[in-house]
C-alpha cells in the first residue's frame, strides 16, 4: 500500500494549517491571495492524492488556475526562468537534417550462409568499430561516481544492469544486419519460449534481459541474461546458472517448433552476470538432435579503470556474441 494513503484527516488538517501559516507570514500579494483561497478549501474534500494535502501547491490546481493573470505570472516565474524562450536555430537544423537523411536499417541479404569455423564473421574494421562503442560505455562507467570503490557495493542490481551491462550489450549488438527486426528487452519480460514449454496457460520465466528477433508473426529469443548486484552470493550465482541453461533450452525448443535452423550451427546464447564475472554459454542442437550446453567464455566486468589486458579480454567476450 502507498504510504501516503495513511494520511488521516487530522494530518491533512495539520498540513493545511502549517501551509497557511507560511503564506500568512509573507505580505506579498501572491501569498496573501493564496492564503485567502486556501481558507475557502474544505479540508474534508482533500485526500492523500491531492498535492495540497501535503503542503504542495501545483500549477495545474484550481488554486493557481483561478489566480488573476498578474499573480499567476508571478507564481509561474521560477519555472519560466528554467526554460529558455528560444531554441538555438542550429538545433532545429540538426533535427531537420536527421529526419531528411534518415535511412532505416533493412535486413542485409547475406551472400553466404554463416557457419562456425573459428573465424570472426566481421572484418577487422567492423570489429574495431564495435570495440570502440563498447569502450565508450566503459568510459561512461569509469567516470560514474556510483561505481567508485566506496559506493559500488551499495548499488542495486537495477543500477548495475542499467548503467553497465545494458549499454555494453547494446553497443555490441547495435549494428547486426537484422534491421528493425530485433530488440533488447530489459524489463523482465515473460519469455514466450518458457511459457510455451510450460503450457496450460502457465506463466513463463522472466529473464533479466533478452535479445529478441521478430520473424513473421513470431518472436524468437536468441539471448538470455541473468544478472546480480556487484555483490553476488554463491547461492544466487548457482541459481542463476540453472535458470540460464533452462531458458536457453526452452529457447531452442521454441525456435525448432516453427523453423528448422541448422543443427550444430544455430545456437541460443546465455549470459550470466555474477558480481563482476561475465560468463557466456551456448546451447546447440547437434546432428543427433541432442541439446548440448557449453561454457563459452568468461571475463571480468570492469567498473573501474583496469589494465589493458583485462580490458581486452572483456572486449573479446562481448565480441563473441
Amino acid at each position: 500500500m502507498n504510504e501516503e494513503r495513511s494520511l488521516s484527516s487530522g494530518q491533512i488538517e495539520k498540513n493545511i494549517k502549517a501551509l497557511k501559516g507560511k503564506l500568512k507570514k509573507n505580505p506579498a500579494q501572491l501569498h496573501q491571495y493564496l492564503f485567502s483561497s486556501i481558507n475557502k478549501v474544505s479540508i474534508f474534500e482533500l485526500t492523500w492524492e491531492d498535492p495540497l494535502a501535503s503542503q504542495v501547491i501545483s500549477d495545474d490546481s484550481d488554486l493557481v488556475l483561478n489566480l488573476p493573470i498578474q499573480l499567476r505570472n508571478s507564481f509561474m516565474k521560477p519555472v519560466r526562468q528554467m526554460v529558455p524562450p528560444f531554441l538555438p536555430p542550429i538545433i532545429q537544423e540538426k533535427c531537420n537534417e536527421f529526419v531528411e537523411n534518415f535511412i532505416g536499417r533493412g535486413i542485409d541479404s547475406l551472400s553466404r550462409k554463416l557457419v562456425h569455423n573459428g573465424k570472426w564473421k566481421e572484418s577487422n574494421e567492423e570489429l574495431a568499430e564495435v570495440a570502440s562503442r563498447i569502450l565508450g560505455t566503459l568510459n561512461d562507467t569509469w567516470n560514474n561516481q556510483a561505481f567508485d570503490p566506496e559506493f559500488a557495493k551499495l548499488q542495486s542490481e537495477g543500477t548495475y544492469v542499467n548503467n553497465v551491462i545494458l549499454p555494453a550489450i547494446r553497443a555490441t549488438l547495435k549494428c547486426l544486419p537484422l534491421g528493425k527486426s530485433t530488440f533488447v528487452s530489459s524489463s523482465e519480460r515473460q519469455s514466450s519460449a518458457s511459457a510455451d514449454r510450460k503450457g496450460d496457460g502457465r506463466l513463463g520465466r522472466r529473464p533479466d534481459i533478452m535479445f529478441v528477433m521478430k520473424r513473421g508473426e513470431k518472436n524468437y529469443e536468441l539471448l538470455y541474461a541473468e544478472c546480480s548486484r556487484l555483490t553476488c552470493t554463491t547461492r544466487k550465482e548457482k541459481n542463476d546458472g540453472v535458470k540460464l541453461w533452462r531458458e536457453t533450452n526452452d529457447g531452442m525448443y521454441w525456435t525448432r517448433k516453427s523453423c528448422k535452423p541448422d543443427k550444430d550451427e544455430f545456437s541460443i546464447i546465455g549470459m550470466q552476470v555474477a558480481g563482476k564475472k561475465l560468463r557466456l554459454s551456448v546451447l546447440i542442437r547437434d546432428m543427433s538432435e541432442v541439446h548440448r550446453y557449453y561454457h563459452l567464455h568468461e571475463s571480468e566486468i570492469l567498473i573501474q579503470q583496469s589494465p589493458p589486458s583485462v580490458v581486452t579480454k572483456f572486449i573479446e567476450t562481448l565480441l563473441i556474441l
